[in-house]
């Protein structure tokens, strides 16, 4: 007889949803850490992508004299004046592209004004570069994001200005922006500069003027801010001068306004027309409309200073251009669109126009 138990042959339940745990901790545990490296593997790519799209756009602009237009990722990248290319393959974010807090986006490139923006985003820190959207430049990566269009933008004021949501008699602080085809606008009008009533003339005095709807400073937000055509250009007669908008933005010439109308209208419009026309365009820009300009309907200032009754159709907007001593504008009425000359001594709205 043996005084010895011989050994066990079975686990007891318990032993088993123990081991169960334990080998489902491990898993998980695998899993986190096989998901991290995978993530660091995109920023990885993220990070040679942006090296590459870099050092080609240099290699373009050093033979063609510019910049790309465009960049359309998947796409070869080929000169515009030559038959060189100088990318076989444009990169594309890798997937799944909203790692972290990024946005589901491809890699956003933008030419400005002879210069370019990439906007990207990191899941994670990749050396000196924090998480989060960043912005590409020719001068290199910045560890902040790119202006994109739809993003709200803030100024802290204009010329001698300060931006202060506290006191109405200055400038709106923060504007939202939509995309419209390839502009970006403003969906608020232009609310900068100090009050003066309706009966004093804006002039050039080194100070940025407007006037609020029936003189009520609270009023200019929500209700209008009117300029006259030469404080709204700050005394510049170029095209496309920079006048009351903020840096970066620019009051639209008569013929970018023309691309807004061709844009919204569903069928072509005359650009040449001194009178009504794309009839349809004007319902799409007003308040709630589809293009998401949300023109807020209101008066004007008059010659004589005074503010005539608001309708709901009505709604004048300044252009940067002139005809001989007239500015041109956009009126909105109802569903159509005029465009036409106005005695500069009007007080309008502005509706800026991003460069």
């Amino acid at each position: 007889m043996s005084y010895f138990s011989s050994p066990k042959k079975f686990f007891t339940l318990i032993e088993i949803l123990i081991a169960i745990a334990i080998i489902g901790v491990i898993l998980s545990i695998s899993l986190i850490s096989f998901s991290n490296v995978r993530q660091k593997s995109r920023d990885a790519e993220r990070i040679s992508d942006i090296q590459l799209l870099q050092k080609s756009l240099e290699d373009y602009y050093r033979n063609e004299g510019s910049y790309p237009a465009t960049l359309t990722p998947g796409q070869s990248l080929v000169g515009a004046s030559s038959s060189s290319t100088y990318m076989q393959l444009i990169p594309q974010n890798p997937s799944p592209r909203d790692d972290g807090a990024c946005p589901d986006n491809d890699y956003v490139y933008t030419n400005e004004n002879g210069s370019y923006t990439i906007s990207f985003c990191l899941s994670e820190t990749v050396g000196q570069l924090s998480a989060g959207r960043k912005c590409v430049t020719p001068t290199g990566i910045k560890n902040t994001a790119c202006f994109v269009c739809g993003d709200p933008i803030t100024i802290s004021g204009v010329g001698n200005h300060v931006c202060n949501t506290g006191d109405p008699d200055y400038d709106t602080c923060t504007y939202d922006t939509v995309l419209i085809g390839t502009q970006c606008w403003m969906k608020q009008d232009a609310n900068i500069g100090r009050r003066v009533t309706s009966t004093i003339a804006q002039t050039n005095n080194g100070t940025i003027e407007k006037y609020c709807l029936s003189n009520v400073a609270s009023d200019c937000p929500e209700q209008g801010t009117f300029y006259q055509w030469n404080e709204a250009m700050q005394y510049s007669v170029l095209e496309e001068a920079q006048g009351v908008c903020p840096s970066g933005w620019h009051i639209p010439s008569d013929a970018e306004q023309n691309t807004l109308d061709q844009y919204l209208n569903d069928t072509t419009c005359n650009p040449n027309r001194s009178a009504y026309d794309c009839n349809n365009a004007g319902t799409k820009m007003l308040d709630n409309g589809s293009s998401g300009l949300d023109l807020i309907t209101h008066s004007f200032r008059d010659l004589d200073g005074s503010f005539p009754l608001q309708y709901w159709y009505l709604i004048n907007l300044w252009s940067s251009s002139i005809s001989g001593g007239n500015g041109w504008i956009r009126h909105i009425e109802g569903p159509g669109v005029y465009r036409g000359p106005s005695d500069q001594n009007y007080g309008f709205n502005v509706r800026c126009l991003k460069n």
